[in-house]
């Protein structure tokens, strides 16, 4: 008998069957099993759709698709303020739990609830300054904001001048590779701008974790090269011989592929950028978001100095530019920067995001401070004067 008391669940007596089993009893375990089964749908993105024939709550579990307004829970009724802090308290832990809690003809905590969950996109969109972005057809691209706010200022990397001779490093083609990717982000500096190209997968998580990382991103635009197209930067690539309103789409479509660039920096272009009429047009443009511009160096008869000037668009040419197969090594070019940098106060060089250059801006970086100069994101170095 005793061990039957032992077996026995508290509040019954020994021997009661399954029936005699208090109701509140079987009713708490209906809720923790209804839990369990809701709390599984939220990690694996099961919808559950409640049936009119079954009484109770059920949960109708969605994914929310990102937005620029902040998603926040309904403000609790005043009129059911009466039932007590329990349910006051309630709404304030769902108005702090960062889920967007909707019920069913406006009710309150507990009730009938459809619980929208931020899908990945929403942390991702969060880091988007709304002061300076618009939303387009095409999506979100930047602005200067009502208030004179410009986005390669709001999204511009912290530097305090020390007077030393600054090297700004941009690593180009960034979020094509994998590895290179991941090597940029993670074995290089802060310091250390990042130039993503548009084509890329899975781009504003990439971006975001580079910036968390401290880097300051650029957006890589394809421009028409001489040999075009044998030569084809892609898709939406910037022409000379488009119509004003294709290369402005085209440029609009390229500029929304993701957020929180201080500025854009070509891919080619050695004919569109020859082009005083075409190229001034999408300089204007450029300009006109709050953006600046890099001049990677590859286009020898380049009209940006000129029309940069016109437009007060702040922009630079690369001094130095590595490319694959190029005569002079890596290790000599960041060597000329240097030299650069020490008489002219500051010095650009443009380097393929690849993983063996990625390795050896590393080791070259950390000997930088011991000669004498520092590494600086390029909004410190392009439309700043030098020392």
């Amino acid at each position: 008998m005793a061990l039957d008391g032992m077996a026995t669940p508290l509040g019954m007596k020994p021997g009661n069957s399954r029936r005699g089993v208090p109701s509140s009893w079987r009713w708490g375990m209906l809720a923790l099993l209804i839990s369990c089964i809701a709390g599984l749908a939220l990690i694996s993105g099961v919808k559950l759709s409640p049936r009119k024939s079954e009484p109770g709550v059920v949960a109708v579990i969605e994914r929310m698709s990102p937005s620029l307004e902040a998603d926040t829970a309904p403000a609790p009724d005043k009129s059911m303020a009466g039932n007590g802090q329990n349910r006051s308290g309630m709404a304030e832990i769902e108005a702090n739990s960062g889920v967007n809690v909707i019920r069913q003809n406006g009710g309150t905590a507990p009730g009938g609830v459809v619980i929208k969950v931020p899908d990945a996109g929403s942390e991702r969109i969060a880091a988007v300054d709304s002061r300076v972005a618009e939303r387009s057809a095409v999506g979100i691209l930047p602005r200067i904001s009502d208030s004179g706010l410009l986005p390669r200022l709001v999204y511009a990397r912290p530097f305090v001048a020390t007077g030393k001779p600054r090297i700004g490093v941009v690593l180009t083609g960034v979020g094509i590779g994998a590895r290179g990717t991941a090597d940029a982000i993670t074995k290089l500096p802060g310091e250390i701008t990042l130039a993503f190209a548009p084509y890329g997968r899975d781009l504003e998580n990439q971006v975001g974790r580079a910036r968390r990382d401290g880097h300051e991103i650029m957006l890589q635009i394809p421009m028409e090269p001489q040999d075009y197209p044998e030569s084809d930067p892609g898709p939406h690539t910037l022409r000379a011989s488009a119509a004003t309103r294709e290369n402005i789409e085209r440029l609009h479509w390229l500029m929304s592929r993701f957020q929180g660039y201080v500025g854009v920096t070509n891919f080619l272009g050695a004919k569109l950028m020859a082009d005083p009429t075409a190229y001034a047009i999408l300089l204007e443009e450029i300009n006109r978001r709050g953006l600046l511009f890099l001049d990677d160096g590859t286009a020898a008869r380049s009209r940006t100095q000129d029309i940069a000037k016109k437009i007060n668009l702040p922009a630079q040419i690369a001094d130095r530019i590595h490319e694959t197969g190029a005569a002079k090594s890596l290790e000599t070019l960041l060597s000329e920067t240097e030299d650069l940098a020490r008489k002219n106060g500051s010095a650009i060089i443009s380097i393929p995001a690849l993983p063996a250059n990625i390795d050896k801006i590393a080791n070259w970086e950390r000997e930088l401070a011991a000669r004498g100069l520092v590494l600086a994101p390029l909004s410190a170095i392009i439309g700043r004067p030098a020392r």
